[in-house]
Protein backbone atom coordinates (compact mmCIF):
# COMPACT_ATOMS: atom_id res chain seq x y z
CA UNK A 1 0.00 0.00 0.00
CA UNK A 2 1.33 3.43 -0.98
CA UNK A 3 1.12 5.59 2.15
CA UNK A 4 2.97 8.60 0.75
CA UNK A 5 -0.25 10.52 0.06
CA UNK A 6 -1.91 9.79 3.40
CA UNK A 7 -2.22 12.75 5.75
CA UNK A 8 -2.99 13.39 9.39
CA UNK A 9 -6.69 12.77 9.92
CA UNK A 10 -9.00 15.66 10.76
CA UNK A 11 -12.68 16.09 11.45
CA UNK A 12 -14.86 14.35 13.99
CA UNK A 13 -14.09 10.70 14.68
CA UNK A 14 -17.10 9.85 16.89
CA UNK A 15 -19.95 12.22 16.00
CA UNK A 16 -22.74 10.22 17.64
CA UNK A 17 -20.72 9.63 20.79
CA UNK A 18 -20.26 13.37 21.26
CA UNK A 19 -24.00 13.99 20.94
CA UNK A 20 -24.61 11.31 23.56
CA UNK A 21 -22.04 12.91 25.84
CA UNK A 22 -23.83 16.26 25.61
CA UNK A 23 -27.09 14.60 26.66
CA UNK A 24 -25.39 13.03 29.65
CA UNK A 25 -23.32 16.10 30.62
CA UNK A 26 -25.26 19.35 29.96
CA UNK A 27 -22.24 21.43 30.99
CA UNK A 28 -20.43 20.06 27.92
CA UNK A 29 -22.87 21.95 25.71
CA UNK A 30 -22.06 25.17 27.54
CA UNK A 31 -18.29 24.82 27.27
CA UNK A 32 -18.58 24.06 23.55
CA UNK A 33 -20.98 26.92 22.86
CA UNK A 34 -18.59 29.02 20.75
CA UNK A 35 -17.22 26.28 18.48
CA UNK A 36 -15.73 22.80 18.31
CA UNK A 37 -13.09 21.29 16.06
CA UNK A 38 -11.94 17.73 15.66
CA UNK A 39 -8.76 16.76 17.47
CA UNK A 40 -6.29 16.05 14.65
CA UNK A 41 -4.59 12.71 14.27
CA UNK A 42 -6.92 10.51 16.29
CA UNK A 43 -7.32 7.96 13.50
CA UNK A 44 -4.03 8.60 11.69
CA UNK A 45 -1.03 10.87 12.21
CA UNK A 46 1.64 11.41 9.62
CA UNK A 47 4.94 11.57 11.48
CA UNK A 48 8.36 12.04 9.88
CA UNK A 49 9.18 8.35 10.02
CA UNK A 50 5.76 6.96 9.10
CA UNK A 51 2.10 6.73 10.09
CA UNK A 52 0.78 6.42 13.64
CA UNK A 53 -2.68 5.12 14.56
CA UNK A 54 -2.31 5.46 18.34
CA UNK A 55 -1.67 9.12 19.10
CA UNK A 56 -3.24 10.22 22.38
CA UNK A 57 -3.80 13.99 22.85
CA UNK A 58 -2.60 15.62 26.04
CA UNK A 59 -1.77 19.32 26.37
CA UNK A 60 -3.22 22.37 24.66
CA UNK A 61 -2.27 26.05 24.52
CA UNK A 62 -2.62 29.11 22.31
CA UNK A 63 0.56 30.54 20.79
CA UNK A 64 0.06 33.62 18.63
CA UNK A 65 -2.23 32.64 15.72
CA UNK A 66 -2.10 28.93 16.55
CA UNK A 67 -3.70 26.39 18.85
CA UNK A 68 -1.05 23.80 19.78
CA UNK A 69 -1.94 20.26 20.91
CA UNK A 70 0.57 17.70 22.16
CA UNK A 71 0.10 13.97 21.61
CA UNK A 72 2.16 10.84 22.19
CA UNK A 73 2.18 7.41 20.56
CA UNK A 74 0.32 5.22 23.06
CA UNK A 75 0.88 1.94 21.23
CA UNK A 76 1.88 0.01 24.35
CA UNK A 77 -1.46 0.78 26.01
CA UNK A 78 -3.34 -0.10 22.82
CA UNK A 79 -1.60 -3.49 22.57
CA UNK A 80 -2.29 -4.13 26.25
CA UNK A 81 -6.01 -3.45 25.83
CA UNK A 82 -6.30 -5.58 22.69
CA UNK A 83 -4.39 -8.49 24.25
CA UNK A 84 -6.57 -8.31 27.37
CA UNK A 85 -9.68 -9.00 25.32
CA UNK A 86 -8.17 -11.23 22.62
CA UNK A 87 -9.58 -14.36 24.24
CA UNK A 88 -13.01 -12.76 24.80
CA UNK A 89 -14.09 -12.23 21.21
CA UNK A 90 -11.53 -9.56 20.40
CA UNK A 91 -10.32 -8.61 16.94
CA UNK A 92 -7.30 -10.78 15.97
CA UNK A 93 -6.39 -8.72 12.89
CA UNK A 94 -6.43 -5.52 14.91
CA UNK A 95 -4.19 -7.10 17.53
CA UNK A 96 -1.74 -8.33 14.89
CA UNK A 97 -1.55 -4.85 13.37
CA UNK A 98 -0.92 -3.37 16.81
CA UNK A 99 1.93 -5.82 17.43
CA UNK A 100 3.62 -4.56 14.26
CA UNK A 101 2.96 -0.90 14.99
CA UNK A 102 6.20 0.97 15.86
CA UNK A 103 6.71 3.49 18.65
CA UNK A 104 6.58 6.92 17.02
CA UNK A 105 7.90 10.26 18.19
CA UNK A 106 5.51 12.58 20.00
CA UNK A 107 3.98 15.46 18.06
CA UNK A 108 2.45 18.90 18.23
CA UNK A 109 -0.66 19.38 16.13
CA UNK A 110 -0.99 22.94 14.88
CA UNK A 111 -4.47 24.40 14.32
CA UNK A 112 -5.13 27.82 12.82
CA UNK A 113 -6.89 29.88 15.48
CA UNK A 114 -9.16 31.68 13.03
CA UNK A 115 -10.25 28.88 10.71
CA UNK A 116 -9.90 26.09 13.33
CA UNK A 117 -8.29 23.96 10.61
CA UNK A 118 -5.30 21.67 11.12
CA UNK A 119 -2.35 23.17 9.22
CA UNK A 120 0.70 21.19 10.36
CA UNK A 121 1.95 18.25 12.41
CA UNK A 122 5.28 18.96 14.06
CA UNK A 123 7.31 16.06 15.45
CA UNK A 124 9.15 16.40 18.74
CA UNK A 125 12.65 14.90 19.03
CA UNK A 126 11.59 12.23 21.54
CA UNK A 127 8.70 10.05 22.69
CA UNK A 128 7.75 12.17 25.69
CA UNK A 129 4.30 11.82 27.25
CA UNK A 130 3.90 15.57 26.65
CA UNK A 131 1.30 15.99 29.36
CA UNK A 132 1.21 19.75 28.92
CA UNK A 133 2.24 22.61 26.67
CA UNK A 134 2.44 26.37 27.26
CA UNK A 135 3.78 29.50 25.54
CA UNK A 136 5.51 32.41 27.28
CA UNK A 137 5.84 34.71 24.25
CA UNK A 138 9.28 33.43 23.22
CA UNK A 139 9.42 29.73 24.06
CA UNK A 140 6.95 26.89 23.72
CA UNK A 141 7.31 24.64 26.77
CA UNK A 142 6.60 20.89 26.79
CA UNK A 143 6.00 19.16 30.13
CA UNK A 144 8.04 15.95 30.47
CA UNK A 145 6.04 14.32 33.30
CA UNK A 146 8.05 11.77 35.32
CA UNK A 147 11.30 13.08 33.90
CA UNK A 148 10.68 16.13 36.13
CA UNK A 149 11.75 18.38 33.29
CA UNK A 150 10.43 21.10 31.00
CA UNK A 151 11.77 21.36 27.45
CA UNK A 152 11.76 24.63 25.53
CA UNK A 153 11.24 25.01 21.77
CA UNK A 154 11.99 28.40 20.24
CA UNK A 155 8.71 29.70 18.82
CA UNK A 156 10.45 31.02 15.72
CA UNK A 157 11.76 27.51 14.96
CA UNK A 158 8.30 26.05 15.46
CA UNK A 159 6.89 28.59 12.99
CA UNK A 160 9.51 27.62 10.43
CA UNK A 161 8.36 24.01 10.57
CA UNK A 162 4.70 25.07 10.53
CA UNK A 163 5.23 27.00 7.30
CA UNK A 164 6.82 23.92 5.75
CA UNK A 165 3.84 21.81 6.84
CA UNK A 166 5.70 19.07 8.72
CA UNK A 167 9.11 18.30 10.19
CA UNK A 168 10.88 17.98 13.52
CA UNK A 169 11.81 20.69 16.00
CA UNK A 170 14.65 20.49 18.49
CA UNK A 171 14.66 21.43 22.15
CA UNK A 172 16.71 24.56 22.70
CA UNK A 173 16.95 23.74 26.39
CA UNK A 174 15.66 21.17 28.89
CA UNK A 175 15.39 22.29 32.50
CA UNK A 176 15.09 20.13 35.62
CA UNK A 177 12.18 21.65 37.56
CA UNK A 178 12.60 19.22 40.49
CA UNK A 179 8.95 18.23 40.46
CA UNK A 180 6.79 15.99 38.32
CA UNK A 181 5.84 18.02 35.25
CA UNK A 182 2.32 16.77 34.54
CA UNK A 183 0.88 19.89 32.89
CA UNK A 184 1.76 23.52 32.33
CA UNK A 185 0.13 26.91 31.80
CA UNK A 186 1.20 30.54 31.67
CA UNK A 187 -0.42 33.31 33.68
CA UNK A 188 0.88 36.76 34.45
CA UNK A 189 4.65 36.87 34.44
CA UNK A 190 5.08 33.20 35.33
CA UNK A 191 4.97 29.80 33.73
CA UNK A 192 3.26 27.26 35.96
CA UNK A 193 4.05 23.55 36.17
CA UNK A 194 1.49 21.23 37.72
CA UNK A 195 2.37 17.94 39.36
CA UNK A 196 -0.32 15.33 39.85
CA UNK A 197 -0.53 12.27 42.05
CA UNK A 198 -3.10 9.48 42.37
CA UNK A 199 -3.19 9.30 46.17
CA UNK A 200 -2.19 12.72 47.44
CA UNK A 201 -2.52 16.37 46.57
CA UNK A 202 0.04 18.04 44.35
CA UNK A 203 0.96 21.62 43.58
CA UNK A 204 1.24 23.96 40.64
CA UNK A 205 4.65 25.62 40.82
CA UNK A 206 5.28 29.09 39.43
CA UNK A 207 8.50 29.84 37.52
CA UNK A 208 9.77 33.14 36.22
CA UNK A 209 11.41 32.66 32.84
CA UNK A 210 14.76 34.41 32.47
CA UNK A 211 16.24 34.71 28.99
CA UNK A 212 20.02 34.45 29.45
CA UNK A 213 21.83 34.96 26.14
CA UNK A 214 18.94 33.32 24.30
CA UNK A 215 18.73 30.34 26.67
CA UNK A 216 15.77 30.14 29.08
CA UNK A 217 16.40 29.79 32.78
CA UNK A 218 13.65 29.08 35.33
CA UNK A 219 13.42 30.69 38.76
CA UNK A 220 10.94 29.08 41.15
CA UNK A 221 8.43 31.54 42.62
CA UNK A 222 5.32 30.39 44.49
CA UNK A 223 3.02 27.35 44.54
CA UNK A 224 -0.71 26.64 44.52
CA UNK A 225 -2.12 23.40 45.90
CA UNK A 226 -3.68 21.01 43.37
CA UNK A 227 -6.21 18.24 44.11
CA UNK A 228 -5.55 14.54 43.63
CA UNK A 229 -5.36 13.52 39.94
CA UNK A 230 -5.29 17.06 38.57
CA UNK A 231 -4.80 17.00 34.79
CA UNK A 232 -4.80 20.67 33.90
CA UNK A 233 -5.61 24.14 35.15
CA UNK A 234 -6.53 27.64 34.01
CA UNK A 235 -5.84 30.95 35.73
CA UNK A 236 -7.68 33.98 34.34
CA UNK A 237 -8.91 37.41 35.37
CA UNK A 238 -12.48 38.67 35.27
CA UNK A 239 -12.50 42.33 36.26
CA UNK A 240 -10.07 42.81 39.12
CA UNK A 241 -10.36 39.24 40.40
CA UNK A 242 -8.50 36.05 39.48
CA UNK A 243 -10.19 32.70 38.97
CA UNK A 244 -8.81 29.18 38.91
CA UNK A 245 -10.31 26.11 37.21
CA UNK A 246 -8.71 22.69 37.74
CA UNK A 247 -9.57 19.59 35.70
CA UNK A 248 -9.50 16.25 37.51
CA UNK A 249 -9.87 13.03 35.56
CA UNK A 250 -11.98 10.14 36.80
CA UNK A 251 -10.47 7.62 34.41
CA UNK A 252 -12.38 6.16 31.47
CA UNK A 253 -15.53 5.37 33.46
CA UNK A 254 -16.15 8.14 35.99
CA UNK A 255 -16.91 11.76 35.10
CA UNK A 256 -14.21 14.42 35.14
CA UNK A 257 -14.59 17.10 37.80
CA UNK A 258 -13.65 20.75 37.42
CA UNK A 259 -12.90 22.52 40.70
CA UNK A 260 -13.35 26.30 40.60
CA UNK A 261 -12.00 28.97 42.91
CA UNK A 262 -11.52 32.69 43.29
CA UNK A 263 -7.83 33.18 44.09
CA UNK A 264 -6.00 36.04 45.74
CA UNK A 265 -2.72 35.97 43.81
CA UNK A 266 -1.09 38.38 46.27
CA UNK A 267 -0.96 35.40 48.66
CA UNK A 268 1.17 33.37 46.23
CA UNK A 269 4.67 33.87 47.62
CA UNK A 270 8.06 32.29 47.08
CA UNK A 271 8.66 29.40 49.44
CA UNK A 272 4.98 29.00 50.34
CA UNK A 273 2.06 26.91 49.06
CA UNK A 274 -1.31 28.60 48.69
CA UNK A 275 -3.85 26.07 50.01
CA UNK A 276 -7.12 25.63 48.15
CA UNK A 277 -8.97 25.83 51.47
CA UNK A 278 -7.75 29.43 51.68
CA UNK A 279 -9.36 30.25 48.31
CA UNK A 280 -13.05 31.02 47.72
CA UNK A 281 -14.72 27.79 46.59
CA UNK A 282 -17.08 28.33 43.63
CA UNK A 283 -18.23 24.73 43.34
CA UNK A 284 -17.57 22.05 40.76
CA UNK A 285 -18.60 21.15 37.21
CA UNK A 286 -19.13 17.63 35.91
CA UNK A 287 -17.79 16.80 32.45
CA UNK A 288 -17.16 13.58 30.49
CA UNK A 289 -14.33 11.23 31.48
CA UNK A 290 -10.68 11.68 30.56
CA UNK A 291 -10.53 15.48 30.49
CA UNK A 292 -7.03 16.85 30.05
CA UNK A 293 -5.84 20.46 29.85
CA UNK A 294 -7.80 23.72 29.75
CA UNK A 295 -6.28 26.85 28.23
CA UNK A 296 -7.32 30.45 27.63
CA UNK A 297 -6.34 32.66 24.70
CA UNK A 298 -4.87 35.81 26.28
CA UNK A 299 -5.99 37.88 23.27
CA UNK A 300 -9.57 36.72 22.62
CA UNK A 301 -10.21 35.16 26.06
CA UNK A 302 -11.64 32.07 24.36
CA UNK A 303 -11.25 28.91 26.44
CA UNK A 304 -10.20 25.61 24.83
CA UNK A 305 -10.87 22.26 26.50
CA UNK A 306 -9.19 18.98 25.61
CA UNK A 307 -10.09 15.31 26.19
CA UNK A 308 -8.10 12.13 25.46
CA UNK A 309 -11.04 9.70 25.36
CA UNK A 310 -11.30 9.46 21.55
CA UNK A 311 -7.79 8.05 21.07
CA UNK A 312 -7.56 4.43 19.93
CA UNK A 313 -6.35 2.90 23.24
CA UNK A 314 -9.50 4.21 24.98
CA UNK A 315 -12.15 4.26 22.25
CA UNK A 316 -11.20 1.67 19.63
CA UNK A 317 -11.03 -1.34 21.94
CA UNK A 318 -13.45 -4.13 22.78
CA UNK A 319 -14.52 -4.76 26.34
CA UNK A 320 -13.46 -1.58 28.11
CA UNK A 321 -13.84 1.56 26.00
CA UNK A 322 -14.37 4.98 27.55
CA UNK A 323 -18.02 5.44 28.53
CA UNK A 324 -18.47 8.96 27.09
CA UNK A 325 -16.19 9.88 24.21
CA UNK A 326 -15.29 13.45 23.25
CA UNK A 327 -13.49 13.61 19.91
CA UNK A 328 -13.05 17.37 19.68
CA UNK A 329 -11.67 20.48 21.30
CA UNK A 330 -14.45 22.52 22.86
CA UNK A 331 -14.31 26.32 22.61
CA UNK A 332 -16.23 28.69 24.85
CA UNK A 333 -15.99 32.00 26.66
CA UNK A 334 -14.40 32.44 30.08
CA UNK A 335 -17.82 33.44 31.43
CA UNK A 336 -19.17 30.00 30.45
CA UNK A 337 -16.82 28.55 33.06
CA UNK A 338 -17.78 31.07 35.75
CA UNK A 339 -21.41 32.01 35.00
CA UNK A 340 -22.06 33.08 38.56
CA UNK A 341 -19.38 35.79 38.47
Amino acid sequence: MDTSKLKTSTGFRYENAFENAIEKFPTLARISSAATFGIPGLALTKVDEGLCECMTPQGICVAGPYVLITAYCNINKYREELEKHATKGGNPSKLEAAKNHPQHKSVIYVVDKESLEHIATVALPDCTHGGGISYDGTFVWVAKDNERKMSAVLFSELERVIHYGFGTVRYLSTVNVKCQASFTITYGDRMWVGNTFSRTTGTMVGFRVKNVLGIPRLVRDGEIEMPVLAQGAMLADIGDKTYLAISVSGGRVNPSTVYRYEVDMSKVEKGKVLKLEDCKDLGTLQLPPMMEEITIDPETRAVYTQFESASSPYADVEGNPCKSIVDRVCVSSLEDWFPEV
